[in-house]
């Protein structure tokens, strides 16, 4: 964005810190809300946190923190919508990396977090894959109870709308169908369609959704051959909320 390039500009050359760096974001008023929207239309739902995807995004975080990198102040691949509780509370000034210096919080934005964590949709829970999924869950607390409690939810609320749009196309309704579909598309908790699309096409989907007419909308409207493998760490162990995997890979 070009506001964010002239404001980098504007940035000292010598003599950056933290304190300067949130002085000038708190003086960008404008480019700051310009990134704000835009942002938000890219949020999944409607403009959720793109941490949890649960709450709604009320601020801009800045990835890497200000503290570890103040000229990324205006990089526009450092933004992220955020809700306060993961901005503020969880995350807050933490990013961990590894031994070689890579960050150990997945990026939304660049990263596959499939690669590095899983869902289950009988649980809600997220389990690790890598240390980076580790760290990822512990950070922004993804567990916590209303996440949990509120992914269970929505995954009797997608079969309940799925099982609706068998019915519709068995009639050939594409409307009601469409409505249907963009309503998935709105609610929070993105997570857990994106999860149901993932194992839609897989032998075990059956055991895991239990409702076969929601099972065959859901491969009718969101299921799709794999064109090729792709490599995903074996998951050895359960996460758990003392996991110290990924701790180990940062010290």
């Amino acid at each position: 964005m070009k506001l964010l390039a002239r404001a980098h500009d504007r940035l000292p050359d010598a003599g950056l810190t933290e304190a300067v760096a949130r002085k000038a974001w708190k003086a960008a008023g404008g480019t700051r809300e310009r990134v704000a929207m835009a942002l938000r239309a890219m949020a999944s739902g409607i403009e959720r946190c793109m941490y949890c995807s649960e709450s709604l995004g009320t601020a801009v975080d800045h990835f890497e923190p200000l503290h570890h990198a103040p000229r990324r102040v205006f990089d526009w691949y450092n933004h992220l919508l955020g809700c306060s509780f993961c901005n503020s509370h969880a995350k807050g000034g933490t990013f961990p990396r590894d031994e070689g210096g890579e960050p150990l919080l997945i990026d939304p934005t660049a990263d596959e977090p499939v690669h590095h964590l899983r869902l289950s949709l009988t649980s809600g829970e997220y389990h690790c894959l890598t240390p980076r999924g580790c760290a990822t869950i512990d950070v922004f607390q993804l567990n916590r109870g209303p996440l949990r409690k509120g992914r269970l939810d929505a995954v009797g609320q997608c079969l309940d709308t799925l099982a609706s749009c068998a019915t519709l196309l068995a009639v050939d309704d594409k409307v009601g169908v469409q409505k249907r579909m963009l309503r998935l598309r709105r609610q929070p908790l993105a997570d857990v369609l994106q999860e149901l699309r993932r194992i839609a096409d897989r032998p075990s989907a059956a055991l895991v959704v239990g409702d076969e007419a929601a099972l065959a909308a859901l491969r009718v409207l969101y299921g799709q051959p794999v064109a090729e493998p792709v490599f995903i760490p074996r998951q050895t162990a359960r996460h758990e909320p003392d996991c110290r995997s990924w701790k180990t890979a940062a010290s």
